[in-house]
Order: structure tokens, then sequence, then C-alpha cells
């Protein structure tokens, strides 16, 4: 694949807050996912995917470097830190190799030009403003499909950003209904909005719901924007089809983090470094290989250096925290990581490590200067950390930090030397620790509340 004269194009099809589970591909009993299904089953699909942060801006930034958030610095959602100037990004090492480079994302504009980077290496930038309630995703998919009608026979790296079905949610007919099944929920909206009645009834208010009383409504409003968007994926793929580029295309679907329904007293929200949130979708769709379904943990860290190998990128001058996912492409068996660390200090602070059988969330509850940092709903945080027997107990429901302290000691052990291991290979001080919260509490009511 590495010829420079027949370079495959890349598609990246980056879906935000798209948990994996609620896909057809992925064991989800509601039809949500027509396109999706069928493009997995010509992909190698990775079950075991997870992300290095929460939410949108870390996780993104780790997708296009390559680097653990703790290499970067960039551990929130329009925080302090910047990309440092040196970092090469997946659209610069792509252009260099030869390809036209070209973005449809909107976290320049939307971060108020303080994430730059995400624009780092295009040749063509499409920015856009995030608009809910309507029609947008077909707006972005028509965009990809004139970049690819534009470079038919060049070499294109295209990456788009979908932001269906991010909150709030908002589907158009006839997605509205079409996975509604009245009061089907397994839980009472009431006693939701119990857990924060001036957050819940502020935030569910902004969403404009048909049936603002009934849970099974606002899930299916959820549900309902994956089908939207995976209607709008399946316009992009038919394209590459009828533009003669579809057998020479290597096309990535992949979500920066899913979406809480429950989990760790969560809802309707991307916060909590649960399996829910850090779980993503990824497969890949390659010329050459055939399809399959890879069980092996893997990170959102492991894309660049992926498609590095396969498409004969040229290396940083730096090592890459991800590791080469084209053994597991070929069939090979052998794990390629032994865990994962996840990170989130945007609305509270956390730091996960997960195996293929066991997690362990920390959550951080002070600073570097001692002052506290409250959870996701403003209120001082339990600084007990959380132990998840994730084969026994994939829900993430029984905490087993009392049961089990010599397996969370092992854990907290692992999580600790690498925290150290990495701080002394940037030779910085701990980046959720010196910059808090990027969003707390007080400070995302207001902006809620402002635009209701």
């Amino acid at each position: 694949m590495t010829d420079s004269s027949r370079l495959p194009n890349v598609v990246v099809l980056a879906v935000d807050t798209l948990r994996a589970d609620h896909l057809g591909c992925y064991g989800y009993a509601r039809p949500t996912s027509p396109n999706l299904d069928a493009l997995a089953a010509e992909s190698v699909v990775f079950d075991t995917a997870i992300a290095t942060a929460i939410p949108t801006m870390p996780s993104f930034t780790t997708l296009l470097t390559g680097l653990h958030p703790y290499r970067t610095g960039v551990v929130s959602h329009i925080g302090r830190r910047r990309l440092a100037e040196s970092v090469r990004t997946m659209p610069s090492l792509a252009r260099e190799r030869g390809y036209v480079t070209a973005g449809i994302d909107n976290l320049v504009v939307q971060g108020s030009g303080r994430g730059t980077w995400f624009a780092r290496g295009f040749d063509h930038y499409s920015g856009f403003l995030y608009r809910p309630f309507g029609d947008q995703s077909r707006e972005l998919s028509d965009r990809a499909l004139d970049f690819i009608q534009a470079y038919t026979g060049r070499p294109l790296f295209l990456f788009v950003h979908y932001w269906d079905p991010h909150t709030p949610y908002g589907p158009r007919p006839p997605y509205d209904t079409l996975h509604y099944e009245p009061g089907s929920g397994p839980v009472d909206l009431r006693d939701v909005i119990a857990i924060r009645p001036q957050y819940y009834e502020a935030f569910l208010g902004d969403m404009k719901l048909r049936h603002p009383d009934d849970y099974a409504y606002v899930v299916a409003q959820y549900d309902g924007e994956i089908s939207q968007v995976d209607e709008q994926i399946g316009r992009v793929i038919e394209g590459l089809r009828e533009a003669g580029e579809w057998e020479r295309t290597i096309l990535v679907l992949v979500s920066d983090h899913g979406e809480c329904f429950g989990e760790g007293g969560f809802y309707f929200d991307h916060h909590g470094l649960y399996d829910a949130n850090t779980r993503v979708a990824l497969m890949m769709r390659l010329p050459g290989f055939p399809p399959r379904r890879v069980g092996a943990l893997v990170s959102t860290e492991d894309l660049l250096p992926t498609l590095g190998d396969l498409l004969g990128l040229p290396k940083p001058p730096y090592r890459l925290t991800g590791t080469s996912l084209v053994p597991l492409l070929r069939g090979e068996s052998a794990p390629v990581r032994p865990f994962v660390v996840s990170a989130e200090s945007t609305r509270q602070a956390s730091l996960a490590l997960r195996t293929p059988e066991w997690k362990v969330i920390l959550p951080i509850t002070e600073d570097a200067r001692g002052q506290p940092i409250p959870d996701f709903y403003g209120r001082p945080r339990d600084p007990r950390p959380l132990l998840f027997d994730l084969l026994g107990d994939p829900g993430e429901t029984r905490d087993l930090s009392t049961e089990m302290p010599g397996k969370l000691e092992e854990m907290l052990g692992r999580l600790r030397s690498w925290r150290e291991e990495t701080l002394r290979a940037t030779g910085e001080h701990d980046p959720i620790l010196e910059q808090g919260l990027s969003l707390p509490y007080d400070r995302f009511m207001e902006r809620l509340l402002a635009r209701r």
C-alpha cells in the first residue's frame, strides 16, 4: 500500500458521542445503523477500542497525533493548554506523503480559535458551527462528496467530524420517532431529574422534547440521531463507489467517546470514565484485508501509527505512545497493549486504568494548589477509587474496591507507575493538577441557562 503512484485514499469519519453498543454491529437490538452495520461486514472491527480522554478536544487530539493526553498536555475541552508546534498531526504527515488533505470540522471555529491545531496540515479546512435540531450532517456529507468529486484520481486524505448524536438530541422526522416505544425506559425520568433538579430541568429543557416526561423518548432521540448520521455516512460511501474510488479507499469509522445512560449516576452526557464513555466504535475497511472482529484491547492512540505503517507516512522525530495495529489487521492474535489509561478534566477530573479484565477509576479531588475539584454536579467529590471486574460485571455496576483491596492496590500501583514514568518523559507537571477543570458546574450552568 506504500507505492506513491497508487496511494489509497484515506477517509476518516469521526462521529461525536457515538456509543459503540448502540450500533447493531456492536450488538444493539434496535436497527439504528444499517449503513454502519454493512460497513462493519466489510471491515476489521475492534470490539475493545478505548479512548484515552474525554470529551472531544483531548480525544481528537490523541486521535490525530498518536500521543496520549499526558504527553500533549491537552487533557480538557477548550482548556488552557495548546498543542505544541513541534507535534506532527495525521493530516500534516499525509500531506508530506503526497496526499491532498481536507478536513470538515468545527473545533477551530467552535473553540473561539483556541483549537487551532485541528486545522494543522490540511490543505483545505472546511469549518462550521455546530447547530443542533437541523440537517447539518447532510450538509457535512455534501461537503465531503464535493471533495471526493474534486480530487477523484488523486490520493485524498479526508477527515469528517459529524456531531450527531451529541446533545441536545433533536433528530429530524422520521428519526425522532423511529426508535420510540412509549414507557419502555428502565427508569423514571423524574428519578433522573431528582439527582440534580437545577441541572436536569435546564438540560432536558434545552432539548425541547415532545415527550418531556418519558425517559424512553430521550434515549430514542439519541438513537434517532445515530440513524440520521448513519444515512449520511451511507451517502459518502455511495459517493466513493460512484466515483470509482471505493476499491482504493481506506475508510475508518471512529467515535471520540460515548454517552452515559445511568452509568455512574450520569445521564445524557459523556463524563465519568465508564466504558459507556470510553469504549468507542472503531472499524477500518481496507482493500486487501479480509473483514474480521478483533477483541484485543486497543487505544485511539493506535490509529496514527497504524496508518503510518500502512501508508508509509513520515515518522515524527519523537516516539508515539500509540502502537501499530497492523499485526491485528493481519489476523495475528498477540495483544497490542496490556492496558489503556484514560483521563478527564473538563467537568470533573479522573484517571482510569483499564486492562482487558479490570478497571480502576481514580477521582482527582484537589489541584496542584490544594484547591478542591468538585464532581460533575458541582458537589464535593468522594476521593475513594473504584474497582470493576469487567468480565463479571461489564456494566460496571459493582465497585469491588473494599472487597478486593489487593487487586485495588495492584491496579493503583500500575496507574501510579505509568503516571510517574509519563511525567518523567515529558519533564512537566501533571497536566490535570496544573490546569484543573476547564468547564466546572457553575460555568457550565451559566452557559446552559444563557442559551435557553
